[in-house]
């Protein structure tokens, strides 16, 4: 019998010893799952080091992240009256919608059979949970059309393995067994697939799920077991690099790869694997709306047209992720199917060469075979759309992040040294990044980084910032040109308010279209292109040049819908439609 290693406590036994945790409810999963989602975060950059596949979906850390913070935001959405299994079918949808590449696809499937594995119980016991990973192996396996070990499958087959052979009542021991159980799995991925023996590093996807359970076992062990309360939880730090085996080293002996600096050990991940003749094709990605068929024949139709096909969900919601060398082949034949949304297509075969010559520049740069570059510029960005905007102005590095998710100093921090420049201009582009931002800019000078801070406060402030950058001649000018641009902006930022206020003599109820501007809110309604109508419309001065950049939960329809309507009421203006793929916000506009 597994035995619960805490001791102590408020709940303790005479003997000292606290009793097991035998249950958990709605609201211990969902503690433990928002804990799963901060550990995770603080280990995001350490996954994302341990990348394989060079693909823009190959950032598997930020993908698993924002994945899981889909299914959290929904499941806190239902609110502390939702019972166990309500609040595990809306998590289960949440991690759908929001899935991001490959890692994520599968993910939102290992959620969705472990919230089939909970059913419909408002407390789950030992046993229920058992039942909940043997049926999130189950169909994250039946999601994958050709499943391979060494992957994040093969960890989340070992989860459920090892929870079956679990013979106890107690959830924190369960939960600890699976952690040993996981992180065991993850050593072995480089033995069982070559790529990974190639690249000298483990599974990332793998190594993402262990620290989700990871994170799911420090909330359940903060639980009181008689009172039922939930501690504070969170996490402290990232538990650093996982230990991977290395196969160019003598006697195969473990390293600790990412920890080692960059350009003086050999490449790892995609940094080590060689450049395809045939290029990697396209990473596509979409929802199809109430499908008119069954997924099965959806699923045979579209794997066919590709590679590492993911085709998952249910008739009224399709998520298909493929990589393809002909997209328009696979968005045609999708759309006979239903109607589509959230289409993203990436060009895999340009990031690979991005990362090859990024690690080439760090290595010329480590070894001394070629000096650090004079300037380089790093940015914040949320939304594959703006990344992919900055990257293309000449963003060194763009670091993932926004709304809701600031980069810490630690992420903003490696950015800069990853740049490899002796002056780096740092675009924070949220209002809530920019003291974070300042504080890099000073240890940057202990490191002998000289850090520039351009204070831009919205994704269309840094944007305008890097065309300021062009034809810049030193340093100063460089600064001063960008700065200038940036100021030459209005950003008009189009959410929803998710609670009842009055700002400005507005009254406002959760769920209202808001037109936000700096921190004024200046209109109010309940459609967002109607607000974006009458944004433009009192407009003073009449802007020349409106750029529309679409979120991430706007159809390409609808958002070509309002750009005709803006062309045939204010013929006046130019307007430009980009897709910015960011969360939260249907629509960001900038004036100029």
């Amino acid at each position: 019998m597994a035995k619960s290693s805490r001791q102590g406590g408020a709940g303790s036994t005479p003997d000292g010893e606290s009793p097991a945790l035998s249950g958990v409810n709605a609201a211990h999963l969902r503690f433990a799952f928002e804990n799963a989602l901060s550990w995770l975060d603080a280990n995001r950059t350490v996954i994302n080091d341990l990348n394989v596949f060079p693909v823009p979906d190959g950032d598997t850390g930020s993908n698993m992240f924002m994945t899981l913070r889909s299914a959290v935001d929904e499941g806190q959405g239902l609110g502390d009256a939702a019972k166990l299994g309500e609040f595990m079918r809306g998590v289960a949808h949440g991690a759908l919608m929001g899935a991001r590449g490959n890692s994520g696809v599968i993910l939102s499937q290992i959620i969705r059979g472990f919230a089939q594995g909970i059913g419909q119980a408002e407390q789950a016991a030992c046993e229920d949970l058992v039942r909940a990973w043997s049926d999130a192996a189950t169909v994250a396996y039946r999601a994958v059309m050709k499943p391979t070990e060494g992957t994040m499958l093969t960890v989340i087959r070992v989860i459920a393995e090892s929870a079956r052979s679990f013979e106890s009542n107690d959830i924190v021991a369960l939960f600890e067994s699976l952690v040993v159980a996981a992180h065991d799995a993850v050593e072995k991925t480089p033995e069982q697939l070559a790529i990974l023996r190639e690249a000298g590093v483990v599974d990332a996807g793998g190594f993402g799920l262990a620290i989700i359970v990871e994170g799911m076992w420090r909330a359940f062990q903060s639980i009181d077991p008689l009172t039922w309360s939930a501690g504070s939880g969170g996490t402290a730090s990232a538990i650093g690099a996982p230990t991977v085996r290395n196969p160019r080293s003598a006697g195969h002996s473990d390293v600790l790869a990412p920890a080692m600096g960059a350009g003086t050990r050999e490449r790892t991940g995609a940094a080590a694997v060689a450049a395809r003749e045939e290029g990697w094709g396209f990473c596509t990605e979409f929802l199809i709306h109430d499908v008119e068929g069954e997924v099965e024949a959806v699923r045979t139709e579209l794997a066919a047209l590709g590679e590492s096909a993911l085709v998952v969900g249910e008739p009224e919601l399709v998520k298909v992720h493929i990589h393809t060398f002909d997209p328009n082949s696979v968005i045609a034949a999708a759309s006979l199917w239903g109607r589509l949304s959230n289409l993203k297509v990436d060009d895999m075969s340009k990031q690979h060469h991005d990362i090859l010559e990024d690690a080439g520049a760090a290595h010329s740069s480590a070894t001394g075979e070629a000096s650090t570059r004079e300037l380089a510029v790093v940015a914040v960005a949320q939304g594959e759309g703006f990344r992919s905007l900055m990257k293309s102005l000449g963003a060194a590095v763009v670091v993932e992040g926004g709304q809701t998710m600031n980069p810490s100093i630690e992420d903003l921090l490696h950015a800069v040294r990853e740049a490899h420049a002796t002056h780096v201009v740092l675009l924070p582009n949220n209002s809530n990044i920019v003291m974070t931002a300042d504080q890099v800019q000073k240890v940057g000078e202990d490191e002998g980084v000289d850090v520039h801070v351009i204070p831009t406060k919205t994704l269309p402030e840094g944007v305008a910032a890097l065309f300021g950058l062009e034809g810049a001649e030193g340093v100063e000018t460089a600064v001063s040109q960008m700065t200038d641009s940036a100021h030459a902006v209005r950003s008009v930022e189009i959410t929803r308010a998710v609670r009842n206020s009055k700002l400005g003599g507005k009254k406002i109820t959760a769920g209202d279209v808001l037109a936000i501007s700096g921190e004024d809110v200046i209109a109010v309604g309940s459609d967002p292109a109607a607000v974006v109508v009458e944004v433009v419309g009192s407009a003073d001065p009449t802007p020349e040049i409106v750029t529309l950049y679409s979120g991430s939960d706007t159809s390409s329809d609808e958002s070509a819908a309002l750009l005709a309507l803006l062309q045939e009421q204010y013929t006046q203006i130019e307007f430009e439609l980009h897709e910015g793929g960011q969360s939260h916000y249907p629509y960001i506009l900038s004036f100029e």
